[in-house]
């Protein structure tokens, strides 16, 4: 489902956009160079979809005179050409064209630079132990001879380095000719940065610093914090100060924020209609209410799944709820249910899930799973469904009565009525509620091998 402009945005992110916005038009003042920020959420909560709504409304909001100048980049994508440098630049590049705008110093000074590059990782490639030099320095000078019209010139070693050293300045002065002549900032949004190998990472994010720390340059990198650091103690070691690292590259930090339970509720509605039944193409064996749709967002919520997390959970359900218009809702409520519950443990906590599938959850953690991990109101009746679905682990000798009594939903000396306090569960089930857990879970495992 591509979701990219805020009037289709199920999370609530306009409001963080604008305060977004307004922060860096404030926080911009207060750096010497460029302000980078970084915007931490771990992965599959919605970086992604936050940045495309938010360039849209850039886009839309153009003609103002306070809105920047964006570029969107998805380091993945460049991660595969290796250089991040000209990842960045030409789309810079493709962004000034697009606006009309002449790029010819920038192009320029990218290819002086980029001959210069291109030979010494010629050498590279020819001699493991050393470059030559010489010879990739006369075929970076040869370049921009020819182009000036000029003859080559040979140079010793050290001039080389004095004209790599120009070829950079003079690029970094094009970058900087533009970004300052540009009203009022270019705002580079970065994607799926931690998502790269750990040594392009790093390398983009040194070229931030040394090649883009120009005054009215803003980067936003849209990272996984923790991903991000795994990549940096890989290229650096275990015992690096990650903190102190990341700080010489990011300003400041922002944290994209959690899922409301109104936005959660969005979502399952949104799902339900989009995975679960759609007329003349879907049918669903459940009877989609708001009773189905309570049930899903109390335990997403309480699991605090990401976007594509729940994406996962309905892309289960909808296969293995799936039957003809026929038997459409046909279902027992329990089965039901079970099938929500198994499918949202499956993505949130696959060890609950084993455990449930496998009769092994043993029922005081069971109960405690529901009541202080989950923290939902209703920890009694989703127990209660675990242990009349047979998915707890029960020893010899004991039944449901005496269960309840251990973990305090039934007084020791309460009369206890097995007709009136189960009859809706065990009708629930259906002819058989022993081992219905298993059932699911078999299901759930079968899907997963071939969907």
């Amino acid at each position: 489902m591509e979701i990219s402009t805020f009037k289709d945005d199920l999370l609530g992110l306009e409001d963080f956009a604008k305060r977004l916005e307004q922060f860096i038009k404030i926080e911009s003042d207060y750096v010497e160079g460029s302000l980078v920020i970084g915007l931490n959420s771990k992965f599959g909560s919605g970086k992604t979809t936050f940045l495309k709504m938010w360039m849209s409304s850039f886009q839309e909001d153009q003609n103002k005179a306070d809105k920047p100048l964006v570029i969107l980049l998805n380091a993945w994508e460049s991660d595969y050409y290796g250089d991040p440098l000209f990842a960045i630049i030409s789309a810079l590049i493709e962004c000034i064209k697009k606006h009309g705008e002449s790029a010819e110093n920038l192009i320029n000074a990218a290819k002086d630079f980029g001959w210069f590059t291109l030979a010494m990782g010629g050498q590279i490639v020819k001699k493991f132990t050393g470059i030559d030099a010489f010879e990739a320095g006369e075929i970076a000078a040869t370049k921009k001879l020819e182009r000036n019209g000029k003859l080559p010139l040979h140079s010793d070693a050290f001039s080389i380095y004095e004209a790599r050293k120009k070829a950079m300045e003079s690029l970094k002065q094009a970058i900087r000719e533009f970004v300052e002549s540009s009203s009022p900032k270019v705002l580079f949004l970065v994607d799926e940065l931690d998502r790269c190998r750990p040594d392009y990472a790093i390398s983009y994010l040194e070229t931030i610093k040394h090649i883009f720390d120009i005054k009215g340059a803003v980067f936003l990198l849209a990272v996984d914090r923790q991903q991000l650091e795994n990549s940096a103690k890989a290229a650096f070691g275990s015992d690096l100060d990650f903190n102190e690292y990341y700080r010489k590259f990011v300003h400041r930090e922002v944290t994209l924020p959690d899922i409301s339970e109104n936005a959660y509720r969005k979502i399952a509605r949104k799902y339900v209609d989009y995975y679960l039944e759609r007329e003349g193409e879907r049918y669903c064996l459940m009877k989609l209410d708001s009773h189905c749709v309570d049930n899903i967002v109390e335990l997403i919520s309480s699991l605090k799944l990401t976007p594509r997390q729940i994406q996962e959970v309905f892309r289960i359900l909808g296969h293995l709820l799936e039957t003809t218009e026929e038997k459409r809702g046909s279902i027992y409520w329990c089965l039901g249910v079970a099938s929500i519950m198994m499918s949202v443990l499956k993505v949130g906590r696959q060890d609950v899930f084993h455990l449930l599938g496998t009769q092994q959850f043993d029922y005081m953690k069971a109960f405690i799973f529901f009541k202080d991990d989950l923290n939902i109101n209703s920890y009694d009746w989703w127990f209660m469904l675990c242990l009349t679905g047979g998915g707890l682990k029960l020893k010899e000798g004991e039944d449901i009565q005496s269960v309840m009594k251990k973990v305090g939903l039934l007084e020791n000396d309460e009369e206890f009525n097995s007709s009136s306090t189960l009859v809706q569960w065990f009708s629930g089930w259906g002819h058989s509620c022993s081992d219905r857990f298993a059932q699911i879970y078999k299901n759930i495992e079968q899907l997963n091998k071939w969907v």
